[in-house]
């Protein structure tokens, strides 16, 4: 019996990754994620945000200032992400909660964000992620698409553009 159940190809989806001196602090992280999503210049039709992701290391010494661990912490916004870096890493409590006696710091050169966006432009679908290091356009199948989202990160500064 033949079948007819054979794959046909619908579109062809394509990705670009820009890469950029990495964003030094949380804050114009977060600028440049508000800018993305507050803007209308690329014009598209649909822009849903995704999930958000901030990451930082706690690295905990003890009272001779030996290394004695460490705590990943993820957020899911700016403000936990500094909120929670700042307790723990300002609090007594939270230094000897780790059992270690001594003192704790934020390792900043380990910190990692991003942020994911699912978009629109006219029919082509496709997402967005923004990154400390880098800016990832996938699943589109337009050059006008690109184009587009290529425009508007070469306003931004953090994204290697000029303002």
């Amino acid at each position: 019996m033949p079948s007819n159940h054979n794959f046909e190809e619908t579109s062809v989806s394509r990705n670009a990754k820009r890469k950029y001196d990495k964003i030094e602090d949380a804050e114009t992280f977060a600028s440049v994620v508000a800018s993305f999503a507050n803007d209308t210049t690329m014009g598209l039709t649909r822009k849903e945000a995704g999930v958000q992701t901030y990451k930082t290391r706690i690295d905990y010494f003890n009272a001779a200032g030996e290394d004695k661990g460490y705590l990943n912490f993820y957020a899911a916004d700016k403000t936990a992400y500094t909120d929670m870096a700042s307790l723990l890493t300002g609090t007594e409590a939270a230094e000897t909660a780790a059992g270690v006696g001594g003192s704790a710091s934020k390792d900043a050169a380990e910190d990692t964000w991003s942020a994911k966006y699912s978009c629109s432009l006219g029919e082509d679908t496709f997402t967005v992620t923004i990154t400390r290091e880098y800016m990832l356009v996938n699943g589109f199948e337009e050059d006008e698409t690109l184009a587009a989202v290529e425009a508007w990160a070469d306003t931004i500064p953090a994204l290697g553009g000029t303002a």
